[in-house]
């Protein structure tokens, strides 16, 4: 095997040339950067190629490594997609005494399984774009195709993340704060038999702030959510631990659960202590809008009633509409508005009770950021492993965290243990000296031509002391 520091010599001499060749031909800066980079990233691979043959080398050589395992053939050659492109190394293939298995032990080393054709480092990048982006946009991951893979590899390396269990970590002291407030809505996600999927999105805040002339922002956001299938239990446990381990809830004089109304909103409540249901006013807007007309007298009418918790009022406009519409389907509509406003009174009741308290419900504008615009707004449909883990790494990302961490995290990496002799060499190698020998640079024709300030820049450069 080639000597690390003597590879990378004679791939500094390659970069040296670009570098002189292209600022010769003048080509723009966009052009220059992107060479750059194509000859950066086959540095890198030369790095990594040197040191996974060095961990194979440690492990051929030094028996104490390998116990049990003899070798059975040796130099045989492993492809793998990495970050800096595709990687090409010679690896040691061995043979178990007792069970009689055979095993390439550097590729575990590595991390690298046998039928594994690109690096968990590359999967971990294509996760953190697929939680942004479409699987086959995800998978052309560079403008190079030799790095492209296909959506097929991309979903499968998404549903191999694991999602991390639990909350953040807890704080050294708990908060103290006079109103706390949760909202709560779902997404309606299409699946592959014609019907949705229905995430669920829940977050915990203490109220909004003024961010900029038309812009607020929710203070301390905390985001749960994902496919509970009608099962929330889970996620109102989850919730209520969040609050009893950040806050001092006997301190809390309210908490406010908003939402549509759906039951499982509302089950919120049955879980949380000094909760108050608040109904969405967004959701009864829509819902009126489409009883009664957007332009209807009626609609301006019952908005005002509700407002002013007139239950009588809002029965005795509703009735009246309902005598008057000219439709059976706008009959149907007034009715289901009726029984809709009639379920969620107490919910309506709150908004006069907790005017200048309860700071409103945004929970429609969230589930539109967090779900809908990765999973419901463009024409696809989702399978229940696919909108679930999707759900999650969303939920994940929207507090914070990182999708490509969660994928590299799913299994353990140990420390890489490369050949004490190969890192010896090395060393001796990298003697005080210069970054390259004189007889180094007289082989470089770019720096041996005319001399110009560029040259000059670049033969300085060459002989910087190492250090």
């Amino acid at each position: 095997m080639e000597e690390l520091v003597q590879r990378l010599r004679q791939r500094y001499l390659q970069l040296m040339e670009h570098v002189v060749a292209h600022l010769e031909l003048q080509v723009s800066y966009q052009e220059f950067e992107e060479r750059l980079r194509q000859e950066l990233d086959g540095f890198a691979r030369d790095v990594l190629e040197a040191v996974v043959e060095a961990v194979d080398e440690r492990l051929r050589e030094e028996k104490e490594a390998r116990p049990g395992w003899v070798v059975a053939r040796r130099g045989d050659e492993k492809q793998v997609l990495s970050p800096f492109g595709m990687l090409s190394y010679r690896r040691t293939y061995f043979r178990h005494r007792a069970s009689k298995r055979y095993a390439y032990l550097a590729d575990a080393a590595i991390g690298v399984t046998p039928h594994q054709r690109v690096e968990d480092g590359v999967k971990a990048q294509l996760v953190e774009v697929a939680v942004e982006q479409s699987y086959r946009k995800s998978g052309q991951w560079r403008p190079e195709k030799a790095w492209h893979v296909s959506a097929q590899t991309v979903m499968q390396a998404l549903r191999e993340t694991k999602i991390p269990p639990g909350g953040p970590s807890m704080p050294a002291a708990k908060r103290r704060v006079r109103y706390l407030y949760i909202e709560a809505d779902e997404d309606h996600v299409p699946n592959q038999r014609g019907a949705h999927w229905q995430p669920r999105l829940v977050y915990v805040h203490e109220g909004r702030r003024r961010r900029g002339r038309r812009r607020m922002e929710l203070i301390r956001p905390h985001y749960f959510g994902g496919l509970y299938e009608g099962n929330t239990q889970r996620l109102w446990e989850a919730v209520w631990r969040y609050l009893d381990g950040h806050y001092e809830l006997e301190d809390v004089e309210a908490i406010f659960v908003s939402g549509d109304g759906a039951s499982w909103i509302r089950r919120g409540c049955e879980y949380i202590p000094k909760s108050v249901f608040v109904l969405d006013r967004y959701h009864v807007q829509q819902l009126l809008t489409d009883a009664l007309g957007a332009g209807s007298p009626y609609r301006d009418a019952v908005w005002k009633a509700l407002t002013s918790s007139n239950a009588g009022e809002v029965r005795r406009l509703l009735q009246q509409a309902y005598q008057e519409a000219g439709s059976e389907r706008r009959r149907e509509a007034i009715k289901r508005a009726e029984g809709y406003l009639r379920r969620n009174w107490d919910g309506i009741r709150a908004w006069k009770r907790y005017e200048g308290i309860w700071c409103g419900c945004s929970a429609e504008g969230h589930v539109s950021h967090i779900y809908s615009a990765r999973m419901s707004t463009r024409p696809m449909a989702w399978g229940r492993d696919g909108v679930k883990k999707m759900a999650g790494l969303r939920v994940l990302q929207a507090n914070g965290g990182s999708a490509r961490a969660a994928y590299l995290q799913r299994k353990s990496h140990r420390p890489l243990q490369v050949s004490s002799k190969w890192l010896q060499r090395v060393k001796a190698d990298l003697v005080p000296g210069t970054l390259l020998p004189g007889e180094t640079l007289g082989n470089l024709p770019a720096l041996r031509g005319a001399r110009s300030s560029l040259t000059r820049a670049l033969r300085g450069l060459a002989q910087l002391p190492a250090v």
